[in-house]
């Protein structure tokens, strides 16, 4: 090998070495780079952790908070008295004479007191023009005092990139972004700090008001609808499970109300708030507007000893998708807009509150059992036998025996005709004179020696009227009496009873 050669070989060499030496120096200076910006990142963020208040006042040192917003205007004070168990309250000027919810007024000035902000878009906005940010003509003002000291608050536009509004305060050039919950709280409807409960949750807890009445006046309806504790002392069997309701219709005929819709009709009114509150001390006119001063329904209910509400009930509206009624109630002088869902009472007829089921006597209080029909008498005698074992309480157990004629029935096949017979149901209420004899009767003689008496009496077009001890207050089929008579003669023979009809 030439001498030219060997040296273009050897500089060859030397280039590569330097190449791979440059790279490995670029690499390594890279992740330095990387890891002094990384450094320079996580510095910051330290350095950015600083203290992001606005306000931090104590709200019991409030001598006012007034806002004026885009839903109303208002001012809050610190009230007078403090309410039952409370340290101090506020109050609002323009509701003096009205129910509030204090909490909320409370939570409100709290927000206010203890305010503080998301970003700081600009340190000093000194000669900027802040229309863009909603702040040249703020979209709320809200100002508040604490013992002298005053702060006052400009709320504008909706941030950039940021869930929250753009905000400043008089004296600070700065410009922040604050959580949209500062408007949420403070730019709202004064009539939002109104009391919106209806009517008080029960006190005890363990069990349900004690309603002693509940009367529905509707234009629709012929008659007043009254709801009143059933008069156990009307029947010969006062057991619950013989009356099967706590409570009877008195008007506008007598019968036992469906126990199913006690909740709804009597219960669900308790510890109940309206969806909002649109007036205070109606004008005629809003009576009128509100379909107050001709009401779709008046309600008044009352329980235990003291207890009473009187609602006054009027037009359709619609919150949010859902149907409201427009709502006062005696005392107050508040317009509420109530979810119709709390006030069946202005759908509900008579023919909707009977209890299916007239009368269902318990058989193990029944000593004897009268049906007749078509001129013949049919008696069946029950007693209770011993069965020979005890139930989980430690009671012998029995099983209903039955005779007819003195000959021995299956005891089975007559629960069967037994519960047929209970399964009588009523339809609505029977508003025709009765002059007919009955088409069947059947007579329970229960274990202390009273009596049950159900007439059923044939009204034409299929239609029967039931009447439990001479109260001719419901309708029914007269598929169901048919039923009856057809499967009797089954038990008679001997043969396996269906209670379907």
């Amino acid at each position: 090998m030439n001498k030219k050669v060997r040296n273009l070989i050897i500089a060859g060499v030397c280039v590569v070495v330097l190449v791979a030496a440059l790279i490995l120096l670029l690499v390594f200076s890279g992740q330095q780079d990387q890891e002094d910006t990384a450094s320079g990142v996580t510095s910051a963020l330290v350095e950015d952790e600083v203290d992001n208040t606005l306000i931090d006042e104590s709200v019991e040192e409030l001598d006012y908070l007034t806002v004026q917003g885009a839903n109303g205007s208002y001012t809050v004070r610190m009230a007078p008295e403090p309410e039952e168990g409370e340290d101090y309250s506020f109050t609002i000027d323009e509701f003096t004479d009205l129910p509030l919810d204090r909490s909320d007024i409370r939570s409100a000035v709290s927000t206010f007191a203890n305010a503080s902000y998301l970003d700081m878009v600009f340190e000093d906005t000194t000669g900027m023009d802040l229309s863009a940010y909603g702040l040249s003509q703020p979209g709320a003002t809200i100002t508040g005092s604490f013992q002298g000291r005053v702060y006052t608050m400009l709320l504008g536009n909706a941030a950039s990139g940021v869930d929250g509004q753009y905000c400043m305060l008089e004296g600070d050039p700065a410009l922040y972004v604050v959580a949209n919950s500062m408007a949420s709280t403070l730019d709202v409807n004064p009539n939002t700090y109104l009391d919106k409960t209806i009517l008080e949750a029960y006190d005890n807890t363990d069990e349900d008001p004690s309603i002693t009445n509940l009367t529905i006046h509707r234009p629709d309806l012929p008659e007043d609808i009254v709801v009143e504790p059933t008069d156990t002392s009307k029947y010969g069997d006062s057991t619950l499970t013989a009356v099967s309701s706590r409570y009877e219709l008195t008007s506008p005929v007598v019968t036992l109300v469906d126990p199913d819709l006690e909740t709804e009709l009597l219960f669900n009114i308790f510890g109940s708030e309206a969806e909002d509150v649109v007036a205070s001390n109606p004008t005629q006119q809003q009576l009128e507007e509100y379909g107050l001063a001709s009401p779709a329904a008046e309600v008044s209910m009352s329980w235990d000893e003291t207890g009473s509400l009187n609602l006054t009930i009027g037009n359709e509206t619609v919150v949010s998708g859902t149907t409201c009624r427009y709502v006062m109630k005696a005392g107050s002088p508040l317009v509420y807009v109530v979810d119709e869902e709390l006030l069946p009472w202005v759908d509900y007829t008579a023919d909707d509150l009977v209890s299916a089921l007239p009368l269902v006597p318990y058989i193990q209080n029944v000593s004897q059992m009268t049906i007749s029909f078509g001129g013949n008498e049919y008696t069946f005698q029950l007693s209770q036998v011993s069965t020979g074992t005890t139930n989980a309480s430690g009671q012998t157990s029995t099983e209903t025996h039955v005779e007819y004629n003195g000959t021995s029935l299956d005891s089975d096949n007559f629960a069967v005709w037994y519960q047929l017979v209970m399964s009588c149901q009523a339809d609505g209420i029977n508003r025709s004179e009765v002059t007919s004899d009955p088409i069947m009767t059947v007579t329970y003689l229960y274990n202390n020696g009273s009596t049950d008496t159900v007439d059923y009496y044939d009204m034409g077009n299929r239609v029967v009227v039931v009447s439990v001890n001479g109260a001719q207050a419901v309708t029914t089929s007269t598929s169901f009496t048919n039923k009856v008579q057809s499967e009797l003669q089954k038990l008679l023979n001997g043969e396996e009873v269906n209670m379907n009809w």
